[in-house]
């Protein structure tokens, strides 16, 4: 498929020669940026948006020289051409690194790797990291090794529907309309440019972490490349000025990862920075003459280094992280960097010589069908494993719920009774599995939920309302919190099937029933719309009328912090206390410093190691004092022996894993958490 132009002067390859050496160098001081930032301090450098600009940069220059040649665009050719390139390493590092992962990553990652498999390889990783809402300044070890495809998801998505759009503008202006062509597509550029620089903006302001993944707050980065190609591509600034330019820019953009905290600044205003560094470096090209900056970046040693920059940043992040999870590290030592630096440029190497250069060189020319043909077959064998590892794990997790009733997996019953093994029972695979333990969460079987948004002012997030039972139950219980609140989901569903009960649960994931935000910090993403959600929590519960209201009554800490009974958490219940509604609130199961699935699949059957002391956990001088400042109509439960022993609160409960990361008990032990409570909890209500 092509659309074809009427010839015209006006349209002109670029004077300069096709191949600017020092845009490889450019390549090569982005690549270095991005690698030697995550080696060392995990922060952003500015490097990836260098890439993003480039991206538009070549975009348009490519659209714009095939209408130089041949009066034409083709769309598909266009398409084709830019595949061609990227998949062949794409699959080679995705393969690769699956098979690495298969020996170091603990299998407590393998839904994830298979999730972010399917996504990578279908480039939408950006759009599944949305749905995560990874904070990427988070601990590396703990990252997927195939997150760096974020970036290249958000090129590949542009890069495939800018030549069709193309496409449709050349038929717009055809014939007698031809000069208003290039016009118009500067003012349509320039518009989607400055729309998506606002929405970046407002984006980042709003919910920083969901930003830095998505496409559109990330769109003006190529549009910006895209705007100097349509309207100064041509254009070369004096000696003096192309000097200045250059090694200002040049040094601006070195300094940019050091001055900004990209990780939690960017895409917004900020990142104006690293891409106007980049358009300038681009602008100025060798006009700066000996003493110009491209001297510089045009270096044979930088020019290597900028050929295989798209194979290193593809190697460096998952050579990283199965480095620190191989280590149990944070970070790396300076032994270990050098070693990943060194490990990511072979690699990069042997992909460039053996794959990229070789591939690119076999499919130019080729029909577009078949291009296409052989990205699918390239990417079909990645998608089918990670579909197929998705089923099985999703097997797994069925056979871990039918197995709630079997006697070798008694959970929390072991710690009351003296003839029921409270570790695990020889010959027998502990509940749930390892490999689905992520997934392990608390739920309400049976439940109806319905989706309420948060106030125009919040952060724009979604909470659910979930109802189990009819509203002709004898009576009503609200469940309301945060994470550590939805644990009791499980256990009272299972007392509500006993007893006439309606469920209700109000639980958003930070927010704890209190007049203050005790997880969000003032001024991070989330602080504004849990506080918006808290300012509306007790007015909801008492327009549901419930006989009941359970939540959280206290909060541990994670390592040796104490135990406390927040403030916040008595003047809320004051409120509901007020309102002539009692709450029973349960004492917060652990947390630990550690994450327990990963300690277990590090140590194995050693599973006390993966516990921690219980002193490190509990004040019971806390719960002697709290007596004395509750509200009227309030009562607080102690749950301790449901999750510890005297001394220690373990991985390993009456054959079932207690923990599925480090402070979220798994739905599989509170179902076993029901019986124990049963008598306590209805004395504690009246009932």
């Amino acid at each position: 498929m092509s659309v074809l132009l009427e010839p015209s002067p006006t349209v002109q390859a670029h004077p300069h020669p096709t191949r600017r050496p020092e845009i490889d160098g450019l390549r090569a001081l982005a690549v270095a940026l991005v690698v030697a930032y995550h080696v060392t301090t995990g922060q952003v450098s500015g490097g990836v948006d260098v890439f993003l600009a480039l991206s538009g940069f070549f975009l348009v220059h490519g659209l714009i020289g095939q209408v130089a040649r041949s009066g034409r665009v083709r769309p598909l050719t266009s398409i084709t051409r830019t595949l061609s390139r990227l998949v062949p390493p794409a699959v080679l590092v995705l393969a690769g690194t699956v098979a690495a992962s298969a020996l170091f990553l603990p299998e407590t990652r393998w839904r994830e790797l298979a999730g972010h498999l399917i996504a990578s390889a279908t480039f939408t990783e950006n759009r599944r990291l949305v749905a995560e809402t990874v904070d990427y300044a988070a601990s590396n070890a703990i990252a997927s090794p195939v997150q760096q495809f974020w970036s290249l998801s958000i090129q590949v998505q542009v890069l495939l529907a800018a030549p069709v759009v193309v496409a449709a503008g050349a038929l717009l202006f055809r014939g007698r309309r031809r000069r208003f062509a290039r016009p118009a597509a500067v003012l349509t550029v320039a518009a989607v440019t400055g729309a998506s620089f606002a929405w970046s903006v407002v984006a980042t302001r709003a919910d920083q972490q969901a930003a830095y993944f998505s496409t559109l707050p990330r769109l003006w980065e190529l549009g910006a490349g895209a705007l100097l190609a349509l309207t100064l591509s041509g254009v070369r600034p004096g000696r003096r000025t192309g000097v200045l330019l250059g090694w200002g820019a040049l040094v601006a953009l070195v300094a940019c990862g050091a001055v900004l905290d990209g990780a939690h600044a960017f895409p917004g205003w900020q990142a104006a920075w690293p891409v106007a560094c980049a358009l300038a470096l681009l602008l100025v090209a060798d006009s700066g003459g000996r003493l110009g900056v491209h001297r510089l970046l045009a270096l044979r040693s930088l020019r290597w280094l900028g050929t295989r920059s798209y194979a290193l940043y593809l190697w460096h992040w998952p050579v990283l992280v199965l480095y620190l999870v191989h280590t149990g590290r944070e970070s790396p030592s300076v032994k270990g960097a050098a070693a990943v630096v060194l490990l990511s440029l072979a690699l990069a190497e042997a992909t460039y010589r053996l794959v990229e250069r070789p591939a690119a060189e076999r499919l130019r020319g080729r029909s577009p069908v078949r291009v296409l043909g052989l990205v699918a077959a390239g990417l079909a064998p990645l998608l089918v494993l990670g579909a197929g590892t998705t089923v099985w794990l999703d097997r797994e997790t069925a056979r871990v719920a039918a197995a709630t009733d079997d006697p070798q997996y008694p959970g929390a019953v072991a710690l009351s009774s003296p003839v029921v093994a409270t570790g695990g029972i020889p010959g027998v695979e502990p509940l749930p599995s390892l490999s689905v333990i992520r997934d392990d969460h608390p739920f309400m079987p049976g439940a109806e939920c319905t989706v309420e948004d948060d106030p125009p002012d919040a952060v724009p997030t979604q909470t659910e309302t979930c109802f189990l039972g009819s509203d002709d139950r004898e009576r009503r219980i609200v469940i309301v919190g945060d994470s550590h609140a939805a644990h009791w989901l499980s256990p009272l569903a299972d007392l509500a099937e006993r007893h006439p009960w309606q469920l209700v649960s109000l639980i958003r994931a930070g927010c704890s029933l209190s007049t203050h935000s005790e997880f969000f910090e003032e001024g991070t993403p989330g602080h504004e719309g849990c506080v918006a959600w808290q300012s509306r929590l007790v007015e909801r519960i008492v327009s549901l009328d419930p006989d009941l209201v359970v939540t959280v009554g206290t909060r541990t800490a994670y390592g040796t912090d104490p135990e406390i009974l927040p403030p916040g958490f008595l003047d809320a219940w004051q409120q509901l206390s007020d309102a002539g509604l009692p709450v029973i609130a349960m004492r917060d199961s652990p947390r630990h410093l550690h994450d327990v699935p990963d300690c277990v699949a590090q140590w194995g059957g050693d599973t006390d190691r993966c516990g921690t002391p219980r002193s490190w956990v509990y004040s019971d001088d806390l719960l002697d004092a709290a007596d004395a400042v509750l509200p009227a109509g309030v009562s607080l439960m102690d749950t301790s022996s449901l999750f510890c022993t005297d001394d220690l609160c373990p991985a390993l409960v009456g054959n079932t894993w207690v923990y599925r990361d480090d402070g979220h008990v798994t739905g599989t032990y509170m179902r076993t958490v029901g019986p124990l409570v049963e008598d306590e909890f209805l004395s504690r209500a009246g009932w």
